[in-house]
């Protein structure tokens, strides 16, 4: 995985020597999707599953190639019934917004976007046992923060196609009582204190208003 982002690095850096810019984008609707791998804390890189993260958001760029954008965020990870004894099932649903800053630049027909969301979400986690136990999920609220990076391909004058990555860190440390059991026996206490974080990869399309 490292050598692959190193790769995205070094060929939007031959974009940025080589290249002449052709297009410039102004406003822009965007969708991403993605699919979320868990990177901590390792109860929650073990027990839940992610299975996708949806992204709308609307950006403008400035002259200067500078980016301020917002947007929606819904993910979902599902438990792993593999991975427990207990019987448990269920998933976390999360639901957020956020604000990017950034840049987004176009040599050619690639473009290069990169910038950091810092959003707030709120987590739901719909399992078997919390609905045994309460009849609702579970819901907490947290900050996040996310570096992104994406390469685009304009298939049109107005749209674009691309490949989409971020690591988001989440504010909020996973836990049994989230889920609705006791406690997880199986994990060192160190291990169980890291914030929620996980690496996401995905495709996106955009479509550009005002083209400058």
């Amino acid at each position: 995985m490292k050598q692959f982002i190193l790769s995205l690095v070094l060929l939007s850096t031959v974009f940025t020597s080589y290249s002449q810019v052709d297009f410039v984008p102004n406003s822009s609707f965007k969708v991403e999707v993605g699919l979320p791998n868990n990177s901590s804390n390792q109860a929650f890189r073990d027990l839940m599953q992610g299975l996708v993260i949806l992204t709308p958001s609307y950006q403008h760029t400035f002259n200067n190639s500078f980016s301020i954008g917002a947007g929606l965020r819904y993910g979902f990870f599902n438990v792993n019934e593999f991975k427990n004894n207990v019987d448990l099932s269920g998933g976390m649903h999360i639901a957020g917004a956020f604000v990017k800053i950034g840049r987004e630049k176009f040599y050619g027909d690639i473009g290069i976007d990169y910038g950091v969301r810092i959003g707030y979400s709120a987590n739901f986690f719909n399992t078997n046992y919390n609905d045994s136990l309460s009849g609702k999920p579970f819901s907490n609220e947290s900050i996040f923060i996310e570096p992104t990076f994406g390469i685009s391909l304009m298939a049109t004058e107005r749209t674009s196609f691309r490949l989409a990555l971020g690591f988001a860190v989440n504010d909020f440390v996973f836990s049994a009582d989230q889920v609705g059991i006791e406690q997880f026996s199986a994990y060192d206490i160190n291990d169980l204190n890291k914030r929620t974080s996980y690496f996401t990869i995905g495709f996106g399309y955009s479509y550009y208003f005002g083209v400058k």
